[in-house]
């Protein structure tokens, strides 16, 4: 019997891969979306576009009335906040995902998978993380059958680091690296998050967890823009920057753009390194435990992923 499954998030980086990985296991799939113009763009006749208010829980509530369906992806997220339009870090990493999981409680639909993040902690000093963590607790006591993912930072041609620092460095080929830049990640491939998230709906030992996504290699920031830069032969000069001068750099960019190119809380974000590991009570291993193989290896993965990136100034 076909499978119906409702997303969010389908047009993002991450979600088409997941849409993709999806399609060819046959779901059924339905994004709740904004534009369904959109999602026709990208995916055609493939995926059902139903166009949802979010912030409406009637809105949400007759869309999943209309779909029916077995289980339930939730990837919406903001990595900086465009106060001038009431797009905040409580609104769409917790906010949202509460009326979305209070509608799926009421309706039934028991299975849910969602999207965290890496760092992720009720002690981090970051809104993103603290409002991430808040998501996570509301959908731990909801008594659905939950599944989260925290991924570290996600390798693919879409990945906005790449575009961001293509477009800074064709102008202006210097580039401040907050706390010399030793910052280190553990740098996860878009098709092995694909594969956790859709494998997680076929294995029931997957359910009331959390699921730490990483690949094999740990890259400090610096190593990370060295490598991007040398695969563009692009000379650019990084400069070890404090992170609390990049902090306050960041307060004023959120008074002078909307949205800011970069942000006092990304500041924050960097309250310990990137990487798998650091917490009790979690999965880690994500990838070999649902893929059933090795992550694929951070130098494949970013070759692949600069090969296919496209930027058009």
């Amino acid at each position: 019997m076909e499978r119906k499954i409702a997303i969010t998030g389908a047009t993002g980086f991450v979600g088409r891969y997941i849409v993709n990985e999806l399609l060819k296991k046959n779901y059924k799939i339905f994004a709740l979306v904004r534009n369904v113009d959109k999602l026709k763009g990208i995916f055609s006749d493939k995926v059902v576009g139903i166009k949802v208010n979010f912030f409406e829980k009637d809105s949400v509530k007759k869309a999943f009335e209309e779909i029916k369906p077995d289980a339930f992806i939730h990837l919406i997220g903001i990595l900086t906040e465009d106060r001038r339009k009431n797009i905040t870090f409580y609104n769409t990493h917790y906010l949202l995902p509460k009326i979305l999981y209070e509608v799926c409680k009421e309706q039934g639909i028991n299975r849910v998978i969602h999207m965290s993040a890496l760092g992720t902690h009720k002690d981090a000093p970051s809104d993103y993380h603290r409002t991430k963590y808040m998501a996570e607790e509301f959908l731990k006591t909801s008594g659905l059958k939950y599944t989260i993912f925290r991924p570290s930072l996600i390798l693919g041609p879409e990945q906005k680091l790449f575009s961001d620092m293509w477009k800074i460095t064709k102008f202006f080929p210097v580039i401040a690296l907050p706390g010399g830049g030793k910052y280190l990640f553990q740098p996860v491939d878009v098709r092995d998050v694909a594969c956790a998230f859709v494998n997680s709906l076929e294995k029931e030992d997957s359910e009331c967890k959390v699921y730490e996504l990483c690949g094999r290699e740990k890259v400090s920031f610096k190593e990370l823009l060295e490598d991007i830069f040398s695969t563009w032969n692009r000379k650019v000069l990084l400069i070890p920057t404090p992170k609390i001068f990049m902090y306050f750099a960041g307060k004023i960019a959120e008074h002078l753009f909307s949205p800011p190119p970069f942000s006092s809380d990304q500041m924050l974000m960097m309250w310990r390194d990137n990487v798998c590991g650091l917490d009790q009570d979690v999965e880690t291993d994500g990838v070999r435990k649902l893929c059933n193989r090795e992550p694929i290896p951070y130098r494949e993965s970013l070759s692949w992923s600069l090969e296919n990136f496209r930027y058009n100034l």
